[in-house]
């Protein structure tokens, strides 16, 4: 596969920060949402659909560039167990970006703000052009520094997502690479043909599931040259929550084509800076964090406990560790966002 040229790499060339969402699931449940359910949050596509695009329009207007989908837990297996038809499912899967697509728009539509064009601001930053050219183009912001057209990402939860068990914390899916593939390969194809800027392919534990999702994506049939990035669980300062060193991870991602940014998410906050210099240390592509607030989930009683960390404090330093695009996982929510847009728009 050639080297991809798109929306998203345009924007990481031209923006210093970009500002990525946070918490999907949070926001929902401060909606009064219940989402102890093997679907998660994609169950709301069908119970309240109205609301999975007023999250997004609350990111976009928090100062969000780039949103992700809510289709971390969708799967046509999930919504056939729900009592959906075969076809129905694959709508539903679908919808997930489609929805996020549709939120963007409208933000687009409604904006009024002057834009400007920004050239390459690449000079300082820690990713090059993946083509070793000038091929990108100039991209637009609004006068408060935000993306005119927002990106949005489809988020595509890892394999323990499905499971629900817990275990893309862990890592120990005790499964083939077979399996793996074909697991992704179905999903990344349903969320390709809406189309949508780049695939979040987020909280993997483990390089084996890393090295399935870049066989999938490598798929031009599959992934439509739609650019990725693949963000890890992290258990330390050093490793994926499946125990392999997050330098290897990059090492192995630096080498494919199809995969634009490099990262971490639902980490504790005060792993990541660590995590990037190893990042850092292998590729010279983008790095994308957005860790969750470092308080702890019990998967038994599906419930948070401990003490959070100062999320806010941290997120600069990320920044200035080499970390391009910042946002945050479980329990960060739109005033995290909005203070990260704050000085990542200036």
């Amino acid at each position: 596969m050639a080297t991809i040229t798109s929306k998203f790499t345009d924007a990481v060339l031209s923006k210093k920060q970009l500002v990525l969402d946070g918490a999907f699931a949070t926001e929902l449940e401060s909606y009064g949402c219940n989402l102890n359910d093997p679907l998660w949050s994609a169950k709301v596509l069908f119970e309240q659909p109205d609301l999975v695009k007023k999250v997004h329009n609350s990111y976009l207007a928090a100062g969000a560039d780039i949103i992700e989908s809510s289709g971390y837990q969708a799967t046509v297996v999930g919504f056939q167990d729900k009592g959906f038809s075969h076809c129905e499912a694959i709508e539903l899967v679908k919808l997930s970006v489609r929805t996020a697509i549709a939120a963007r728009d409208e933000f687009v539509a409604a904006s009024g703000h002057k834009t400007n064009s920004v050239e390459s601001n690449n000079s300082d930053s820690n990713c090059t052009d993946p083509n070793g050219t000038d091929s990108y183009s100039a991209i637009d912001v609004l006068d408060n520094g935000q993306l005119a057209t927002p990106i949005v990402a489809a988020s595509v939860g890892p394999y323990g997502a499905f499971l629900a068990d817990g275990s893309e914390y862990r890592g120990d899916y005790n499964v083939g690479d077979n399996v793996l593939v074909d697991f992704h390969k179905g999903r990344i194809a349903l969320f390709a043909e809406e189309q949508p800027d780049v695939f979040a392919c987020e909280t993997v534990p483990s390089l084996q599931e890393a090295r399935a999702l870049a066989e999938v994506l490598s798929d031009e049939l599959v992934s439509r040259n739609i650019p990725a990035w693949i963000s890890f669980s992290c258990a330390d300062e050093e490793h994926t929550c499946g125990g392999d060193l997050i330098e290897d991870c990059a090492e192995f991602l630096d080498t494919v084509d199809a995969v634009q940014a490099i990262g971490v998410n639902c980490t504790q906050p005060k792993y990541v800076e660590s995590l990037i210099r190893h990042i850092k240390a292998k590729t010279n592509k983008a790095i994308v964090v957005y860790p969750n607030t470092g308080e702890l989930y019990d998967n038994v009683n599906k419930t948070w406990f401990g003490e959070a960390d100062a999320f806010d404090q941290y997120a600069k330093t990320w920044a200035e560790a080499g970390a391009q695009i910042i946002g945050g996982c479980c329990r960060t929510g739109l005033k995290n966002i909005g203070r990260i847009a704050e000085w990542a728009h200036k």
